[in-house]
């Protein structure tokens, strides 16, 4: 559509400002779907921009269609890179002068107590010039449905990752198994396929079990990282967004396989009671389990509820 206009920023709160200054209107009467959700990347590679597109409700008759598709929307592909090398990008060969350097402290122009203050020489604001550090801040409501829309953004990648093509994985298990050999550590990677897709590593020996579980951390904070890394380096080399699930010494597989042993006993708690569970909230990956964990199953059936990051699952009887 037309009335749709792309929006950048550092993060999606910056771009959603962007475009509600644009259009002068408040969040909630702006329909918008987070493209990118953007990214710092680690240790200072990787860095994507938050990239949206929004229109006001006003020109779409006061619906809101990119909202209401957000979750059956897939993400679309990140902008491609610069892959020249370094040395075949334009620039500035001339080596420094002398005369570029800075001058001497008793050259300097006269000090900040002696120049005249520079706001009193600029034009006077007009009536209709834009103010952009007068823009409203961002409620506590508006923060909500931002962090919504942007948890529906990482639920789609990670579903995305455990149905990793066959081509992404062969793909991320090379570049995984080199990066674990510049790291030193001697594994190998195992390539699993099924209901969920992952790319495990696996120590060669005892010593490399042990020495694995700092790849973890505390939580699987470490193995996040470890796989936002290895995507980037995928997504780079497959020219488009591209992800596949990491997992380290079976971390995410019994994860699931305790999930799994959750649901089951939860399916046997609603057929004894007859009445409906809900389980915890859980993260989008998670609950894909349970579904999966019970989707064959004669008495009980399972439906999410909730908004993010709340949403759980709830196993109800099966009528009959």
């Amino acid at each position: 559509m037309s009335e749709y206009r792309d929006f950048t920023g550092k993060s999606v709160e910056e771009a959603l400002r962007n475009a509600r200054e644009a259009f002068g209107v408040g969040l909630d009467e702006l329909d918008f779907e987070i493209l990118t959700p953007g990214s710092r990347g680690v240790l200072g590679m990787g860095a994507e921009p938050a990239r949206i597109v929004a229109a006001p409700r006003s020109a779409l008759g006061g619906e809101a269609p990119k909202r209401s598709a957000a979750e059956a929307t897939p993400l679309p592909a990140r902008p491609p890179r610069d892959d020249r090398p370094r040395d075949d990008r334009p620039r500035d060969d001339r080596p420094p002068r002398r005369d570029d350097r800075p001058p001497r402290r008793d050259d300097r122009g006269p000090r900040r107590d002696d120049r005249p203050p520079r706001r009193d020489d600029r034009p006077p604001r007009t009536a209709g010039s834009p103010d952009r550090r007068a823009a409203a801040p961002v409620s506590t409501a508006e923060e909500e449905m931002v962090q919504v829309a942007r948890s529906l953004v990482r639920e789609r990648e990670e579903l995305q990752a455990a149905e990793a093509s066959p081509a992404a994985l062969a793909a991320g298990e090379a570049i995984l198994a080199k990066l674990m050999e510049h790291l030193g550590f001697d594994v190998e990677v195992v390539v699993e396929t099924g209901e969920t897709n992952r790319l495990n590593v696996v120590g060669v020996d005892d010593e490399e079990h042990e020495a694995l579980g700092a790849l973890i951390g505390r939580k699987g904070e470490r193995l996040s990282a470890l796989q936002h890394i290895v995507n980037l380096m995928l997504s780079r080399q497959m020219g488009e967004w591209t992800r596949v699930l990491v997992d380290v010494e079976g971390y995410r597989g019994r994860r699931e396989q305790q999930l799994r042993e959750i649901a089951l006993r939860a399916a046997d708690k609603v057929v004894e009671s007859g009445k409906m569970l809900q389980l915890e909230p859980m993260p989008a990956l998670e609950r894909r389990w349970i579904h999966l964990a019970l989707r064959g199953h004669a008495s009980v059936g399972t439906q999410s509820i909730g908004e993010e990051p709340n949403r759980r699952i709830v196993v109800i009887p099966r009528a009959g």
